[in-house]
């Protein structure tokens, strides 16, 4: 069965005009593209309001720097958001990625999407310490997203065209790419049986990784409610 799309959910951006263009400037994460978020991580971004307003706009570092922008103290302002980290994560993935719906059952019925969502929890970092750790956990997010919407997208599983998937979900809000990747990446945690030693390994694994993204807890105490189940 092919995926079922509809209109891509659209944020408040607000429109600014930048040496008589107009630009779309975001006021919430959810405005940001998770290729956007993903270029705020680099070692070499420095979070001015230059960048920010280069990223956003496409407009050359270079030009902005020596413009006149009668409207900065508003474009700064708008912006002020980037200053907290996104923190509101729902349970579960979000109701859209994109054009793409989620279903109400999202149980991973794929061996193929099992496998590929385990594998790549062996790459999850041990801790946020570094912008590469960031990077390398958001990848991850990515990663795991395109692998589940991929099926969605084309009506079964080809692990070979998840990396264009990968790609086209890079145009996407961050915010439903990082809710519905991180759900998904651990996804298989809730479905392999766990010892004692192994689950709390893995609690205290996540927990260091919660931090950054509190509604991950969610995801932990549904850990711990199988994890008890399993044990009874």
């Amino acid at each position: 069965m092919e995926g079922v799309f509809i209109k891509a959910k659209r944020y408040p951006m607000i429109t600014f005009k930048i040496s008589g263009q107009r630009f779309n400037i975001p006021t919430v994460w959810g405005d940001l593209t998770f290729a956007q978020y993903y270029a705020r991580l680099s070692p070499d971004y420095g979070y001015t309001l230059v960048e920010d307003i280069s990223l956003f706009t496409g407009i050359d570092k270079e030009l902005l720097a020596k413009a006149e922008l009668k409207n900065l103290e508003s474009i700064s302002i708008a912006l002020s958001f980037l200053n907290v980290a996104p923190s509101k994560f729902e349970e579960g993935p979000s109701k859209m990625v994109g054009p793409f719906v989620m279903p109400k059952d999202v149980t991973i019925q794929s061996t193929g999407q099992f496998e590929d969502l385990r594998a790549l929890l062996a790459k999850v970092p041990k801790q946020l310490e570094s912008r590469e750790d960031n990077m390398l956990i958001a990848d991850l997010y990515l990663h795991a997203c395109a692998i589940y919407v991929q099926k969605i997208k084309d009506g079964s599983y080809d692990s070979e065209k998840v990396p264009g998937v990968k790609e086209e979900l890079k145009n996407y809000s961050c915010m439903e790419i990082i809710q519905t990747g991180a759900f998904f990446l651990f996804r298989p945690l809730t479905l392999l049986k766990p010892t004692t030693t192994r689950f709390q390994n893995i609690r205290q694994r996540l927990k260091k990784l919660i931090q950054d993204f509190p509604g991950f807890q969610k995801t932990l105490d549904s850990l711990q409610h199988s994890s008890e189940s399993r044990e009874k």
